[in-house]
C-alpha cells in the first residue's frame, strides 16, 4: 500500500534528506537523483517542490534561519537571564556553524551566503537590539546606538566563520579577546557587567578547549 504524505511533510522530508546528503557528501557532489534515490520519489515529486537543487538549499536555510530566530526571541524572553547572559548566548548560537556551512561557501554560492548574511542580519538585529535595550535599562548598557551598534557587532562575528577564514587556535582567541573588547565599548557596557560577561567568556572559552582536546 503506498503511502501518501501531506505537502509539508514531503517538502521536510526532502529538506531532512538533502541536508544530511550536503553535509556527508558535499552540497556540489550532491544530485538531485541522489535525493530522489533516498527519498524514494518520483522527480515529479521533488519538482512539484522545489525547482532546482539551488532552490532546496536556499529553503534550508530559510528554514534554518526560521529555527535560529525562535531561539534567539526564547533567550530575550527569558526573565531568569540577565541581559549579559542573553547577549553572550545569542553571540554563541551566532557564532556556531550549521550543517550548511559547506554548501554555502563553494564558490557557485557566493551570492547566496550573501543573501543569507543579509537575512540573518534582517531578522535577528531587532531581537539583540531588544536584549540590548533591556541592558540599557538596567544600567548595564549604555549607548545611543542600540542598533546600529548591534548590526556591526554582527558583522564583525563573521570574522569567526571558519568557512570564510582558517585561523590558527592562537589567532582565533585574540580575535575573540578584540571581539568582546569592542562589544563593551560599543554597548557601554558597565564594570559591573564587564566582570560578568568576561567570566562567561572564560567559560565558555574552556568548554571550547574541552571540546577540542578530550
Amino acid at each position: 500500500m503506498r503511502i501518501t504524505k501531506d505537502a509539508k511533510e514531503r517538502r521536510n522530508e526532502i529538506l531532512d534528506i538533502a541536508q544530511r546528503l550536503f553535509h556527508e557528501k558535499g552540497y556540489g557532489q550532491t544530485t538531485i537523483e541522489d535525493i530522489l534515490k533516498e527519498a524514494g520519489i518520483a522527480k515529479g515529486t521533488i519538482y512539484y517542490h522545489f525547482k532546482s537543487k539551488e532552490e532546496i538549499l536556499s529553503a534550508m536555510i530559510d528554514r534554518q534561519l526560521d529555527r535560529r530566530e525562535e531561539e534567539f526571541c526564547r533567550i530575550a524572553e527569558n526573565e531568569t537571564l540577565t541581559p549579559v547572559e542573553k547577549l553572550m548566548q545569542v553571540i554563541s548560537l551566532q557564532a556556531q556553524q550549521g550543517t550548511l556551512a559547506e554548501g554555502l561557501h563553494e564558490k557557485e554560492n557566493a551570492e547566496l551566503h550573501q543573501k543569507t548574511f543579509q537575512r540573518s542580519l534582517l531578522r535577528f538585529a531587532p531581537i539583540m537590539t531588544k536584549i540590548v535595550e533591556q541592558g540599557i535599562k538596567k544600567g548595564d548598557f549604555s549607548t545611543p546606538y542600540p542598533r546600529e551598534g548591534v548590526e556591526l557587532l554582527f558583522c564583525a562575528s563573521q570574522l569567526h566563520d571558519p568557512g570564510v577564514f582558517s585561523w590558527t587556535p592562537e589567532e582565533y582567541r585574540k580575535k575573540m579577546d578584540a571581539f568582546f573588547w569592542m562589544t563593551e565599548a560599543t554597548l557601554g557596557i558597565s564594570p559591573e557587567a564587564t566582570a560578568q560577561l568576561h567570566t562567561l567568556l572564560q567559560a565558555a572559552m574552556k568548554q571550547e578547549d574541552a571540546h577540542e582536546h578530550p
